[in-house]
């Protein structure tokens, strides 16, 4: 029985520092593959951008298809302009996107004319309407001129039974087909409105 005892204790010892020198070191255990750290463990670069901010909309940025609504503060017409002229205007109603005004009544505003033609006789003898195409180039918000792209306008003369509502009424003409009624005059303080036709960052 005794030895029978011995040899079950020299069995267990034998075990015992098999375990122990199995067993890694401190320094080979950090260095083992199961406990490297994974890569969101790690702390993020100083000039890395988080994914959820890609998801707050920006308080200075007007999407495609936003309404400016201006009003004139130069004239126009189909007899006197010519494609290049530029003009000035005010945003006539605040600009407000999700609750927030991103531009104030009474910003200034300029524009360009794209093409103009006075009235001028068809081959037929009949008048030929003067037309104007108009876009809005900038704003100026907070003291910076920030350029936009817009949809342009399109206005064409006529007599008062052919006018457009872009038109406005006629004035002056005794003729209905008198060269006057068949051109185009936006005034001073009309209202025009116009869309963005590329999404803009105010600052």
């Amino acid at each position: 029985m005794r030895s029978h005892g011995k040899s079950v204790t020299i069995v267990l010892l034998m075990l015992s520092l098999m375990c122990a020198c199995g067993r890694p070191t401190g320094d080979n255990a950090s260095n083992s593959p199961g406990s490297q750290r994974l890569p969101f463990d790690r702390e993020p670069h100083s000039t890395g951008i988080s994914p959820s901010q890609a998801l707050i909309p920006s308080a200075t940025k007007l999407p495609e298809g936003t309404p400016i609504p201006i009003r004139l503060q130069s004239a126009l017409s189909s007899a006197s302009s010519h494609a290049g002229d530029s003009f000035s205007a005010t945003i006539d109603e605040p600009v407000v996107i999700d609750g927030q005004t991103l531009i104030a009544r009474g910003t200034l505003a300029s524009g360009q004319v794209l093409e103009a033609k006075p009235s001028a006789s068809s081959p037929g003898g009949s008048l030929e309407p003067g037309y104007l195409r108009i876009v809005l180039l900038s704003l100026n918000v907070g003291g910076k001129t920030v350029m936009i792209e817009t949809s342009s306008i399109f206005a064409k003369g006529g007599s008062r039974e052919e006018r457009t509502p872009a038109t406005g009424a006629a004035s002056g003409a005794s003729q209905p087909d008198s060269r006057k009624d068949k051109e185009i005059v936006l005034g001073i303080d009309r209202r025009l409105n116009f869309r963005l036709a590329q999404a803009v960052d105010l600052q």
